[in-house]
């Protein structure tokens, strides 16, 4: 049995007459009856009842119709999903992130649905050091990561720079003084940081800011993400050094930001990917990401 003896069927089956059938499918009517009858031998079922005046359908044919309407609408469901595959307009990309959501990449997924609703997108929060390795590994497709990226499998974009600012508890003598301060008056602080082993360019950073300062932090303990971070200082256990991006991401309760004096250090974030698992759904994204960049230049 073959896919056009299905539509053969599906046409006399409609129509209720050869002819009209045959001029439907675009051939002649005597090939067209002894298709029918080669399907009716093969499946060992009468599909038709025939008369001099008439064709109808058999109780069997009638259920053999309403199967092979859903057969081909599984067929031509399943070829548009595959030319949505091949086209990059479907499927699952595997997007991670380092600490918590930030605003950008929530805009840039949302901006990628708008134009590709059935690509589907997950998120896996990881360190920069995980995220490098696993783009690596290639068991994820993109990443949002602090630098050092030095792995020449892969690619990158800039996404934006956020300087620096102290995040102190609320009750901190210095959060109640306005205006900036200087990092050195934070060098017997107790100072809450992020692993180096996970972080090696956000820790990296922050030590540079505390030594061109003028101190040398003293790490009193160790803490992942941003979040856990900033919940330390909430509850007085020390201070730390965050992007300004990311006090506008997590106004904490509990904690004051505080701008620093002195030349202003930044952070960079880069969305990152695999030059060598790129295809049309990572391509697709790709000039997702491009285009968002070019609109936020815009505003």
């Amino acid at each position: 049995m073959e896919l056009r003896h299905l539509h053969y069927f599906v046409a006399v089956a409609e129509e209720l007459h050869f002819g009209k059938a045959a001029n439907r499918l675009n051939i002649s009517q005597p090939p067209l009856s002894q298709q029918i009858i080669h399907l009716e031998k093969e499946m060992g079922v009468q599909l038709f009842q025939r008369t001099n005046r008439s064709v109808q359908l058999t109780q069997a044919g009638k259920y053999f119709l309403e199967e092979v309407y859903e057969i081909l609408a599984k067929i031509k469901s399943s070829v548009e999903d595959t030319q949505k595959l091949y086209m990059g307009e479907a499927g699952t990309l595997k997007v991670a992130f380092t600490g918590s959501l930030n605003s950008y990449l929530i805009q840039l997924i949302n901006m990628h649905r708008e134009s590709y609703p059935d690509v589907k997108v997950t998120l896996h929060p990881m360190s920069s050091t995980d995220q490098l390795k696993a783009l690596t590994d290639k068991e994820i497709h993109f990443g949002f990561l602090c630098p050092p990226i030095t792995n020449p499998s892969l690619d990158f974009q800039h996404i934006y720079g956020s300087r620096f600012v102290a995040a102190l508890p609320i009750n901190h003598p210095l959060a109640s003084r306005p205006g900036p301060i200087e990092i050195k008056e934070l060098k017997s602080e107790p100072f809450i940081m992020a692993p180096r082993r996970l972080e090696p360019g956000y820790y990296d950073t922050i030590i540079s800011i505390c030594l061109n300062g003028g101190m040398s932090p003293i790490i009193y303990q160790e803490a992942e993400g941003v979040t856990h971070i900033l919940s330390l200082v909430s509850a007085g256990i020390g201070v730390t050094l965050v992007t300004e991006a990311a006090q506008q991401e997590y106004p904490k309760n509990g904690v004051v930001y505080k701008p620093l004096k002195g030349r202003q250090h930044e952070m960079d974030l880069y969305i990152t990917w695999n030059k060598y698992t790129i295809m049309p759904i990572t391509n697709n994204f790709v000039q997702t990401m491009k285009h968002s960049l070019k609109e936020k230049e815009s505003i």
